[in-house]
């Protein structure tokens, strides 16, 4: 699925090893890199450092449902390939 991303959960490794076994790159399935949300005091970031949110959406559900999600990677990262 060429300018997709699969994101798979760590709960689900049978699930990666399939999609990664299925892929057309072996770039289109990750596993999730989130351990924890590391800012668990809910206090604003200093505004120099942070220029707008990063995530253009919260996977965090569908990783909970159904074990992966289906995203749109970053522009700059499309063009790394």
């Amino acid at each position: 699925m060429a300018g997709l991303l699969f994101i798979v959960s760590r709960t689900k490794p049978g699930t990666y090893a399939y999609m990664k076994l299925v892929s057309e790159s072996e770039h289109d399935v990750i596993l999730d890199r989130r351990k924890v949300d590391r800012r668990r005091i809910h206090q604003r970031a200093t505004p120099e450092r942070r220029h707008g949110e990063r995530r253009r959406r919260d996977i965090t559900t569908d990783l909970q449902k159904s074990g992966w999600a289906l995203v749109h990677p970053p522009r700059h990262s499309l063009a790394s390939r």
